[in-house]
C-alpha cells in the first residue's frame, strides 16, 4: 500500500527540485547583492538634483533601490516555509523567482544595449 490514496494528484515539481531550486535562486540573489551596493550607493545621488523639495521622485528611486534586500529576503523565507510546512513547492518556486525578475531584467536590458 502506498502512503498516498490514488485520487491525490501529484504536485507538479518534487520536493527535491524544489529545493534545489529555492537554493540556486538564493545564490544567485547573494551575487547580485555585490552589484547591488553599489548601485545602492550611487542611487543616493538622486536627492542631489536641483529639482524642488517637494518632488517625490527621488525619495521612491532611492526607496525602491534600497528596498529590494529585504524584500527579497521576506520572499525566501516564505517560499522555505511553503516547501517546508506546507509542500506547497510549485508556489514556493515561483515566490522565490519573483525577486529576480527585475535585476535580471535589468542586467538583460544592458547586455543588449552594449
Amino acid at each position: 500500500m502506498s502512503a498516498q490514496p490514488p485520487n491525490v494528484p501529484r504536485p507538479m515539481i518534487g520536493r527535491n527540485a524544489a529545493r534545489a531550486w529555492l537554493i540556486g535562486t538564493q545564490v544567485v540573489m547573494a551575487v547580485l547583492l555585490i552589484f547591488w551596493l553599489p548601485l545602492a550607493g550611487l542611487s543616493v545621488m538622486a536627492f542631489d538634483a536641483p529639482q524642488s523639495p517637494d518632488d517625490p521622485w527621488p525619495l521612491l528611486f532611492v526607496g525602491s533601490i534600497w528596498s529590494w534586500p529585504p524584500v527579497a529576503f521576506v520572499f525566501s523565507l516564505v517560499a522555505w516555509m511553503l516547501c517546508w510546512r506546507y509542500g506547497r513547492n510549485t508556489l514556493a518556486v515561483v515566490i522565490t523567482t519573483l525577486p529576480l525578475v527585475f535585476p535580471l531584467a535589468f542586467g538583460l536590458v544592458l547586455l543588449l544595449r552594449s
